[in-house]
């Protein structure tokens, strides 16, 4: 007789499977679920990855992980210079997967390398946004990439305020601008001042909440802003996915995040894995679409 489905019984695999092998399934569920790089190297990564998600023997394999940060780097090579941010990132994390699995803890190593990694990421894009990018912190950026980017059309329309007629008109403008300069007529839309008070609100928000996420990680353990630093990052995933549809980046920062979690915190792990299937979600339904269209 087939056994009844038990969320109890699910529940009671998932606080008790180790934190390790959730943080390496939920990398190569990421790699799966987005395949990566140029079409002679992306059969070899989902090969690799299937082989190490499918056959547990597999999973905490070095070999496996080593031709996958082979093979991963070999993506950076031929896509040079037009990677995104995160690619490197993952580089970076499976090579530190490899070679944490060749110690004698490996877990415990790797839960060091995660919350480093996570820290540094978000301390050099404060750094970034902070001090190199003046038309960052002033807001040009969220201005712009909310009238250009295919994925913030919907978000600008809804949370921005603009009618169709009003984002195309500024969307038309921002597409004449090449390096500082204008093609054709000088004439400047009228901004609706809502616009501005949301792409301000959205460039303070990112900063202040990654400067959290840095220093959640880099502060020492169990002081200050650490001992919360698994809230901190869940939020930030929770929000920026919601709308900045990046969800390689949102599941990796998951992935790496949960191995540094606390063994006693299942509550905690069951969170992170929420949320990567939130992002998914995210991915999937147009939620920001539909709430457009209704209202």
């Amino acid at each position: 007789m087939n056994k009844k489905w038990s969320f109890s019984e699910f529940y009671s695999q998932l606080i008790n499977t180790d934190l390790l092998d959730l943080s390496l399934r939920l990398t190569l569920l990421n790699l799966i679920l987005i395949p990566v790089g140029d079409i002679k190297i992306r059969f070899l990564i989902l090969l690799l990855s299937c082989v190490g998600l499918l056959f547990p023997a597999q999973l905490r394999n070095p070999r496996v992980w080593g031709l996958l940060t082979v093979f991963i780097t070999l993506r950076l090579y031929i896509s040079w210079p037009i990677n995104d941010n995160h690619a490197y990132l993952l580089a970076y994390w499976c090579l530190a997967v490899t070679i944490c699995l060749l110690t004698d803890d490996a877990k415990k190593h790797l839960a060091v390398n995660a919350r480093y990694l996570i820290g540094f990421v978000f301390l050099f894009a404060t750094i970034w946004k902070l001090i190199l990018s003046p038309d960052y912190i002033d807001g040009t950026f969220f201005k712009i990439n909310m009238l250009v980017d295919p994925r913030f059309e919907d978000f600008s329309r809804l949370v921005g305020g603009l009618s169709g007629e009003k984002f195309q008109e500024l969307h038309q403008y921002v597409k004449q601008h090449v390096d500082g300069q204008l093609i054709g007529s000088l004439y400047l839309p009228e901004i609706p001042g809502r616009f501005l008070t949301v792409a301000l609100f959205l460039t303070y928000f990112t900063v202040i909440v990654e400067f959290l996420v840095a220093v959640a990680f880099l502060w020492p353990l169990n002081k200050g802003l650490s001992k919360y630093r698994d809230y901190v990052l869940l939020f930030f995933c929770i929000t920026v996915y919601s709308v900045a549809t990046v969800e390689g980046f949102g599941w990796l920062l998951l992935a790496m995040g949960i191995v540094q979690v606390y063994q006693g915190r299942f509550r905690t792990r069951i969170l992170y894995i929420l949320v990567f299937a939130l992002i998914l979600f995210y991915r999937e339904v147009p939620w920001v679409t539909i709430l457009y269209n209704h209202f």
